[in-house]
């Protein structure tokens, strides 16, 4: 396309442009996405920042390359012809000609835009709108990071490890994984990460060091409302608690699983196999259809093979195992347990996605 083009189409491609960007994107977005779970401000962003220009580049240039071969046999029976009748054909051509090139420089002019502007500027209609994903930054890419986000990927959360061997980086990202190469105590590197739109940080390394310094900044510095450290001296386990860090003492957590595996051996392998065929999610009540209600009268409103396991007040430091007659507040945190789609219907229930 000779680059002229964009030129020719002046105001008229311009107004083209603002109608396309504007007006009928939106309004196919919107259309297109009657009866789905998306919130104004999504499809508003869809709208703006969606993938496009592959499709109409390719049927323009299909459509211009026909045009100029017709131009080009008019231009052919002109040469063998005289006269007015020449003259027509040739102006049939340059008519022709013309065509092919306002298609091409108004298509190309609405894909140059639209990525220009709408594309440079995603970040910041994403932040305007509130549409961007909360994060989950989990930091230290070794088995345990990549087996915590594995289950946590697997379940929707939008997963972000922070690891600074290259080996262990290479090997996370080839796994499918998004790894933020960079040390995990340094702020730039964890703001790169997204901790400043992060609901969870986990602190997963093998140094204790390391761990708590990761949740310092993410407390402080960022003010992450969820924070959990790996602690793998069991003597460090107060000092994290003591920063108000919710912390795994990875001894504790292996005398557990050996516990369970004694004691509970049934529900040890179904836990151990949550997200294969079971699950456990707890989730916040935000459902005005379920606030009020007894858990005898929601029970029949949840996906079968899914129940309501577990319930925490406002406080959601204690949970108990609730009555039939005990009466679902807003804000309540509800754990369901059950098969794996059953329960992530019965989330959707309870948060009214």
């Amino acid at each position: 396309m000779d680059l002229a083009a964009l030129r020719r189409v002046g105001i008229p491609g311009l107004v083209v442009v603002f109608a396309v960007a504007l007006v009928i994107r939106p309004l196919l977005v919107f259309v297109s996405t009657v009866g789905d779970k998306f919130t104004t401000n999504e499809k508003l962003f869809v709208s703006f920042v969606g993938p496009r220009g592959i499709i109409p580049a390719s049927v323009a240039t299909l459509f211009a390359v026909e045009l100029n071969n017709v131009a080009s046999e008019l231009r052919t029976e002109a040469a063998n012809a005289s006269g007015d009748e020449a003259t027509r054909l040739l102006a049939e051509a340059a008519t022709l000609t013309s065509q092919a090139e306002i298609l091409l420089g108004t298509v190309f002019l609405v894909i140059f835009a639209t990525a220009l502007f709408e594309g440079g500027l995603a970040r910041y209609i994403a932040e305007k709108l509130d549409v961007i994903p909360m994060r989950l930054i989990i930091v230290g890419g070794g088995k345990v990071g990549r087996a915590l986000a594995e289950r946590l990927e697997d379940r929707g959360e939008n997963v972000v490890i922070i690891e600074q061997d290259e080996q262990v980086v290479e090997r996370g990202r080839n796994a499918g994984y998004t790894v933020e190469i960079g040390d995990g105590t340094d702020t730039d590197v964890l703001r790169s990460a997204g901790a400043e739109n992060a609901k969870t940080v986990i602190a997963a390394t093998g140094d204790d060091d390391v761990n708590l310094l990761v949740s310092q900044l993410a407390s402080s510095k960022f003010g992450v409302d969820r924070v959990i450290a790996r602690a793998n001296n069991p003597d460090n386990v107060e000092a994290f608690e003591d920063l108000g860090v919710r912390t795994i003492s990875s001894a504790m957590a292996t005398a557990w699983a050996i516990d369970n595996q004694i004691e509970r051996p049934a529900i040890a392998h179904w836990m151990t196999d949550v997200g294969r065929v079971g699950d456990v999610q707890e989730v916040a009540v935000t459902n005005p259809d379920l606030v009020g209600k007894s858990v005898r009268e929601i029970g029949p409103m949840l996906p079968e093979a899914c129940l309501i396991a577990l319930v925490s007040g406002e406080d959601h430091t204690t949970a108990e195992v609730p009555t039939a007659d005990y009466v679902v507040k807003e804000g309540d945190m509800v754990t369901l347990l059950g098969r794996r789609e059953s329960v992530r219907e019965g989330m959707q229930l309870v948060d009214g996605g």
